[in-house]
């Protein structure tokens, strides 16, 4: 039944947001680092990210990566390094002297934060591997027009809600006092992370 489908997609893409991963961490460590805004709107980006990848699978970008392989090669490639470039920045960030660190880091214009998200999210090559593969098998080759709509519909509403509680919740007072005491260890761990997802995407064969 339709329903079914519909509930299993919107089952699979919850546990896609809440476990860890690059999209988690750049909201969380822009909330604490930043503001709640550039939190938002990097949020906004991710899920920008992930509307794209929802469109591309429904279009049949599992089709695509089976007749070219090459290109998720490319896209592993691309995004392996964009994480390597983010995850040095955060330890760069973190070698600042604590001074030039409050209130919080450097603005970061709106434009930037959407930029961060999107392109963090549409830089993961398992995003395209959900989307193109586990999502697009869920909903099969016969689902109708208004299947694929309420699925992509499921898909956007669950992520900006998901990013959003995350903002929100890693944004308040007392979160931002806590990572400015803590600033540098928390820039290196999320630095080191950003590196480890980075290293893994490049080392993978997948």
């Amino acid at each position: 039944m339709d329903l079914n489908i519909l509930l299993v997609v919107a089952a699979l893409h919850a546990v896609v947001l809440i476990v860890p991963g690059p999209d988690v961490l750049l909201v969380s460590q822009t909330a604490l680092a930043r503001t709640r805004r550039a939190a938002l709107l990097a949020g906004l980006g991710v899920v920008l990210g992930i509307s794209v990848w929802a469109s591309l699978a429904l279009l049949g970008i599992g089709l695509l990566f089976e007749a070219f392989p090459w290109v998720h090669g490319v896209i592993r490639v691309a995004g392996g390094l964009y994480l390597l470039w983010m995850g040095y920045s955060l330890w760069r960030s973190s070698a600042r002297p604590d001074t030039q660190a409050a209130p919080v880091q450097a603005p970061l214009s709106d434009l930037a934060a959407l930029r961060a998200g999107f392109l963090t999210n549409i830089a993961n090559p398992k995003a395209a591997v959900f989307f193109g593969s586990v999502f697009s098998g869920v909903l099969g080759t016969d689902a109708g027009s208004g299947v694929k709509l309420a699925a992509f519909g499921i898909i956007v509403g669950l992520s900006l809600g998901w990013f959003a509680l995350v903002a929100l919740g890693m944004s308040t007072a007392s979160m931002q006092g806590a990572y400015l005491r803590a600033r540098r260890g928390v820039d290196r761990v999320a630095g080191s992370l950003m590196l480890g997802f980075g290293t893994l995407l490049l080392a993978s064969r997948e």
